[in-house]
This record gives C-alpha cells, sequence and structure tokens, in this order.
C-alpha cells in the first residue's frame, strides 16, 4: 500500500514542480515584464515630475501662487493613484479605488481641502518611493536583460559578420566559446525573469498598500451598499406582500362577503334553501383558498416552522424536496432570528436550485452554528459547472448574504458534484 501512494504522489509532485519552473516562461509572466517595463519608465518620469513640480512650488511657495500651485501637485497624485490602479489590472490585480475628491464650495475652501487631501498625499508618496527605488533597480535589470539578450545572440552575430562580440581582454573567435556564453545568457535571462517577477509582486503589494482606500472607508462603502441593498430589499418585500393581499386575498375576501350576503338573501325565502346552502359552501370553500393564500403569504415573510428553531424549519423543506435529500443537524447555538430567516431561505433557494439544474438524484444539507457564525452547505451528486451567473440566482443570493457580513463560496468542476456553503455571522449574542 505504500508503494502504491509513493507512485501515485510523485508524478503530482513532479508536475507542480514543471509548472513552477515553467512559471517565468507562461504568459501571465509576459505581461509581468511589460508591468516592469512601464513602471521603470514611469519612474523616471516620476522622477523628473517630483524634482519639476517640487523646485517651482518651493520656489514659488512665497507667493500668492504658490500655495494654489501645491493644491494642485497634491490633487495630481489622484491622477498617479489612477494611472498606477490601471496598470495593476495589467497583472489581474485590482485595486479599490479612493473615494472621490469633494470639493467645497469656495476657492480658499477648495485650496485647503486639496492641500490635506490624504489620498493625494499618499499617492504622491507612493510615485516619489517607486520612482527613487525603480529608477536605479529597472536600469540595472533592463541593462542585464539588454546583455542576456545580446549573449544569446552573439553565435549568430558572430557567425553572419564573423566579427568578435565579446572580449575578455582578446576578441573571442571560437564558436564554442560563443556558444557557451550564449547558454549563460539564457540561463540569465531565465534568473532575471525570476527577479523581475518578485519585484513586481512587490511592486503590486505596496501599490495596494498606498493607493487603495483605506480598510475603514471599504468598510464603510460596504456598509453603505448594504444599507441600499436592505432598504431595496425591503421595499421590494412590502410592494410583493401588498399586491398578494390587493389582488389575492383582499378579492377572495370580497368575494366571501358578497356570497354571504346573497346566501342572507336567499334565506328569507324558504323555497330557496337549497340554493342558500350551496352560497354557504362555497363562501367556505372561498375562505379555506383564501386562508391557505394568507399562510403562503406569511411564509412568504418569516416561516412559522422558525419558531421551533432553524433545524425544523429546514427539515420541512427537505421533505418537501423532489429528490432526497439528507440534513445534518449541528447547531450548538441558535443564531438570531434575522439570521434564522435568511439562512431558511438561504436554504429553500440553494434546494429549488439543485431540484431544477443540477440533475441530482441526491443531496446533502450540513446545518453548523456557534457563537460566532453559522455554517451552510448544500452539496449534490449532478452535473456541476455551477456559475454564479447562469440565472440560478446565486449572485442575488451573495449580495443578500454580503448584506449581514455573510459570504457565499461555490465549489463545482465540470461534472460534478457541487457544494456550495453560506456563511454568515450568527448574531447570537443579539
Amino acid at each position: 500500500m505504500g508503494n502504491v501512494t509513493t507512485t501515485a504522489i510523485a508524478p503530482a509532485v513532479a508536475d507542480d514542480w514543471r509548472r513552477v519552473l515553467r512559471t517565468p516562461l507562461r504568459a501571465r509572466a509576459w505581461r509581468a515584464y511589460l508591468y516592469f517595463l512601464l513602471i521603470s519608465l514611469l519612474a523616471v518620469i516620476g522622477v523628473v515630475y517630483l524634482f519639476a513640480t517640487g523646485f517651482v512650488s518651493g520656489v514659488l511657495l512665497v507667493t500668492l501662487v504658490g500655495i494654489p500651485l501645491l493644491a494642485v501637485v497634491v490633487l495630481t497624485g489622484r491622477r498617479w493613484n489612477a494611472l498606477y490602479r490601471a496598470l495593476a489590472r495589467l497583472v489581474g490585480v485590482s485595486i479599490d479605488a479612493p473615494a472621490p475628491f469633494t470639493r467645497p464650495a469656495g476657492l480658499p475652501q477648495t485650496v485647503a481641502a486639496a492641500l490635506t487631501d490624504a489620498v493625494g498625499w499618499r499617492s504622491l508618496g507612493f510615485l516619489a518611493l517607486q520612482s527613487i527605488v525603480m529608477t536605479p533597480v529597472g536600469y540595472l535589470v533592463l541593462v542585464g536583460v539588454v546583455m542576456s539578450v545580446s549573449l544569446v545572440a552573439s553565435p549568430v552575430i558572430w557567425a553572419v559578420t564573423g566579427e568578435a562580440v565579446v572580449s575578455f581582454g582578446e576578441p573571442v573567435q571560437s564558436l564554442g566559446a560563443y556558444l557557451l556564453l550564449a547558454l549563460g545568457g539564457l540561463i540569465a535571462l531565465y534568473l532575471l525573469g525570476w527577479l523581475m517577477l518578485g519585484i513586481v509582486r512587490a511592486h503590486v503589494w505596496l501599490a495596494g498598500t498606498l493607493l487603495a482606500a483605506p480598510a475603514r472607508e471599504r468598510r464603510v462603502a460596504e456598509l453603505e451598499r448594504a444599507r441600499a441593498g436592505v432598504v431595496d430589499d425591503a421595499a421590494a418585500t412590502l410592494r410583493r406582500v401588498e399586491r398578494d393581499l390587493h389582488d389575492g386575498t383582499q378579492a377572495r375576501l370580497i368575494a366571501v362577503a358578497m356570497t354571504l350576503a346573497r346566501a342572507e338573501e336567499q334565506l328569507t325565502d324558504p323555497k330557496k334553501t337549497e340554493r342558500a346552502r350551496k352560497l354557504v359552501s362555497d363562501a367556505l370553500a372561498n375562505t379555506k383558498d383564501t386562508l391557505t393564500e394568507l399562510r403562503d403569504i406569511v411564509r412568504g415573510i418569516r416561516p412559522p416552522a422558525l419558531d421551533l428553531g432553524l433545524g425544523p424549519a429546514v427539515q420541512t423543506l427537505v421533505a418537501r424536496n423532489p429528490i432526497p435529500v439528507e440534513l445534518v443537524d449541528d447547531i450548538a447555538v441558535r443564531p438570531s432570528l434575522g439570521v434564522e430567516t435568511l439562512a431558511y431561505f438561504c436554504v429553500a433557494e440553494l434546494l429549488a436550485n439543485v431540484s431544477r439544474h443540477s440533475g441530482a438524484t441526491r443531496a446533502t444539507v450540513w446545518l453548523r452554528s456557534d457563537a460566532e457564525e453559522l455554517r451552510i452547505a448544500v452539496a449534490d451528486n449532478g452535473s456541476g459547472g455551477v456559475q454564479p451567473g447562469n440565472g440560478s440566482g446565486l449572485t442575488g443570493l451573495a449580495e443578500r448574504l454580503r448584506m449581514v457580513d455573510g459570504r457565499l463560496d461555490i465549489d463545482s468542476p465540470a461534472g460534478g458534484p457541487t457544494t456550495v456553503t453560506a456563511v454568515v455571522p450568527s448574531g447570537a449574542e443579539r
């Protein structure tokens, strides 16, 4: 058994090493090399820009023109910020934009706001740091690349022109020596590729740290979006309840009232007793239908089964599901009422997706909670390939989870199986 395990693991390890060794040759690496070239060129431009604007602003600072000019220079930091964030997308990194500059009324107030703009100063600091560091580093690395390419091409140049390309005290006139130099050039290019990838990774990390909106601002923006989502969701729910009550339940109650009125008229005539009985029977049937509709509406707001807890409520969903579903209830701490309601509808939507889209023959629902979080997992043996934007409602579900600081994770390779996990704070302390 040990030999079998070793034989199975060894090819996987070898494949991993081969993938790692091919990293500098991949298409993504070439985008990183372009990124390195661009930031090296921008470093030189940044040095010139900072020197020119700093010199002019310093000279004019004693005049009335110098202070507004310095304010403009600070605001240009935002332009550099946008440029470097756009460059980061070249290597597949998205950096959140900082909050826009809010221009107050009045020129003195605008100048004061610009001079104290934290985003502008932080962006200029990043520009200064990257320009000072990348100007010599970029120059040395690019010179190394040019020299390595020259060594790689040296055998061809020597064979075509007959003139020595390299000289170690005296010109090299041997094809063998040039082939060795070409091999050394290839090795140097490979190592320089790793060096550039490391520098790009560090540069992108620094850009994300200094150019992105601070964590507090991002949190405020998320809370504002979540608040807007909650308001819209609540308004949509109220419109739906109002429409259901107006178009369905209210109409049925009016029909019941009219039927009973007609039955009352019939009861005054003994000959029409049978007709009155039929009207009362119809009114009773309408009353039952109306009660069913009311129960459906109430269930859409907060299912009564949740009074017994999330586990029993989900058990009702499992029992009504058209395919066999196993429920694993491991709820140690009961979540808050709002989280329970959200979790119930989350499970309902995920089971509906399994029934409609997956082609599965069985599914499993796991519920687990503690004082910190509630975790819901729905797994099926269907065809897989689930994507959030393919009409399964997962995008909307993920948005609702984000409103309460939750998240939705999808593991659905083509061919299955599929596991969708929702994690939300349990809110048990509330």
